[in-house]
């Protein structure tokens, strides 16, 4: 049965790298969770202001895998679609989350979550 994942990005004003949790465990770049193809990856940002911009770009881990693990494709608007749909594509992707939010003075401040990565079932 299809399950939904809530990823938590972090961030804090005046550090440009993001921080990552999944249901609640602490995650560090380049760890790995494991998802089933129809399960669905809710994504959630916690720090100040609110995203101005946000997008998402995967890459496969493994020749073969195809080039997203999402059903939206390879670059995903994140403020648009913030829950996506894992592909019926087995493999293991890496991805990386760009994205802005306004700073209380009318600027906005610049994130980065380099390399989270997903297996989807089994390898390729």
């Amino acid at each position: 049965m299809p399950q939904t994942h809530q990823l938590t990005i972090s961030y804090v004003q005046g550090e440009t790298l993001a921080t990552w949790s999944l249901d609640g465990r602490q995650l560090q770049d380049g760890d790995t969770f494991t998802a089933q193809p129809g399960d669905k990856v809710a994504f959630q940002f916690d720090g100040p202001g609110d995203i101005a911009e946000c997008v998402l770009i995967s890459g496969q881990m493994q020749s073969g895998c195809g080039s997203s693990p999402f059903v939206e494709g390879n670059r995903i608007n994140l403020k648009s679609h913030s829950t996506l749909v894992v592909s019926q594509q087995m493999g293991v992707w890496g991805f990386t989350v760009s994205f802005s939010a306004h700073a209380g003075d009318g600027t906005t401040a610049f994130y980065y979550l380099p390399d989270p990565e997903m297996e989807v079932g089994s390898h390729c």
